[in-house]
């Protein structure tokens, strides 16, 4: 959450134990849990997400964790690792009391396998092979007994696709189904209400100055395998947004990337099927975002995890409520809830009370990045927010592991910043001097 602070207090300057040295080879990943193009559905009173591509300096930036939340504890954990090969922008749906994941990229294309989740075994079964050709940015949902995948981009850039296809659980196979109607594209959003799915946006790509965003908007009929033309998304045209419906009534597209015209959106739109109308609703109260993920549980909708250029990988997680229309941030992706308030800056300023033991920053000052390594004997997770000396949020690094060292502000410009180390209800200060 982007917190403003006007003036910064003399308090907020307090005494903290410094090393300086110098030490090589102890640069680290600021987490494995950040990322975007991730994949994620939801089995009964519990969502899930998974895969995706993460910080560029990790080794392994593609991912193939899962994870499982849920929302009466506000906490995540880890499930078994998906089973196939790492990869972002997958394709998923869950049908009955099992979810899907196939398709995407990795570092070697596209891709076609597809596995079955159980989460009551926690294990993955490879099923058949999508139908169609191997593929990544394709849009997946499902009706009733049936899971649906369509769109995408293939083998290379310009290669945008139209057909759609139907997965069915019991006899494990694929069935081709009638074309989308609309232009060939990939990362367009999609969702099911009863007996229909309805699929639109999206971004058609010949190269990099050819290239279309739409918002145009169809449902598709199972019973008669036929598309229909439904009202216009209600938003400027976009790609890489977010859908999902709720309470089977009602559906949903947000945040995606509108081109030049006006970026990232963090904007939400609600389609009642019932009057092919659209209204906007509450903006998304995160930061703007694409290649975000999102499912419903129940009554709520959910959308996290995401992309801001030219490096910024989210993890935060936020709640929609049908019935407010009111947004509520909850656990970051892959975090565990802890039971007590994230207190604001400078109110945590005030004191200095005894958790972090000892926190030690190296190098200070910096030409690059700062290592934080804290001895604490609590396990909780640690909040990092650098603040220039105007009183301004620059970055938050959050959901931290106490016991790892945290490499922060390898982005940030010359210049004097305070970094707010927060476990907790306990938090220590430190200034940092970044030069060139």
């Amino acid at each position: 959450m982007k917190t403003i602070i006007n003036s910064l207090k003399a308090s907020i300057l307090i005494v903290v134990i410094i090393v300086l040295f110098s030490q090589q080879g102890l640069g680290t990943p600021i987490d494995n849990l950040s990322r975007h193009a991730a994949v994620g559905f939801s089995i009964g009173s519990k969502g899930y997400i998974g895969t995706g591509y993460g910080n560029v300096y990790s080794n392994t930036p593609y991912r193939k964790d899962f994870w499982e939340y849920d929302p009466s504890t506000d906490s995540w954990t880890q499930k078994a690792d998906f089973g196939g090969t790492a990869r972002y922008f997958a394709a998923g749906f869950s049908i009955g009391t099992k979810g899907y994941i196939g398709t995407g990229y990795n570092n070697s294309g596209p891709l076609k396998d597809f596995w079955e989740y159980n989460p009551t075994s926690n294990a993955w079964t490879q099923k058949a092979d999508f139908g169609g050709v191997a593929r990544g940015a394709a849009t997946g949902f499902s009706i009733g007994s049936m899971g649906y995948i369509g769109t995408g981009q293939g083998l290379s850039p310009g290669d945008n696709l139209q057909d759609f296809w139907e997965y069915n659980p019991t006899s494990n196979l694929w069935s081709k189904k009638t074309d989308f109607p609309g232009t060939p594209r990939y990362a367009a959003a999609g969702f099911s209400i009863g007996s229909k799915g309805y699929l639109g946006t999206g971004i058609n790509y010949v190269n990099s100055t050819t290239y279309t965003w739409y918002k145009d908007f169809y449902e598709y009929n199972p019973s008669t395998d036929a598309w229909t033309k439904k009202a216009d998304f209600g938003g400027i045209a976009r790609a890489f947004g977010v859908g999902f419906s709720i309470n089977n009534a009602k559906g949903y597209i947000g945040t995606g990337n509108t081109g030049a015209s006006e970026g990232r959106k963090n904007d939400f739109w609600e389609y009642d099927p019932s009057t092919d109308s659209w209204t906007q609703k509450n903006d998304l109260a995160g930061a703007t975002r694409d290649d975000a993920v999102g499912f419903s549980i129940g009554t709520n909708g959910y959308i996290g995890t995401g992309y801001i250029p030219p490096s910024t990988y989210l993890k935060d997680f936020w709640q929609y409520n049908q019935s407010t229309n009111v947004w509520t941030q909850k656990t970051d992706f892959g975090s565990k809830h802890t039971g007590k308030p994230l207190k604001d800056a400078l109110a945590l300023g005030e004191t200095d009370q005894p958790g972090i033991i000892e926190l030690i920053v190296y190098p200070n000052p910096s030409n690059s990045a700062f290592n934080f390594r804290l001895q604490t004997l609590s396990e909780e997770f640690v909040t990092i927010q650098l603040f220039d000396m105007m009183g301004n949020l620059v970055h938050e690094y959050k959901s931290l592991s106490a016991s790892d060292l945290i490499t922060v502000g390898d982005n940030l410009n010359a210049g004097v910043y305070i970094a707010v180390v927060t476990q907790g209800e306990y938090r220590k200060s430190i200034k940092l001097n970044k030069v060139n």
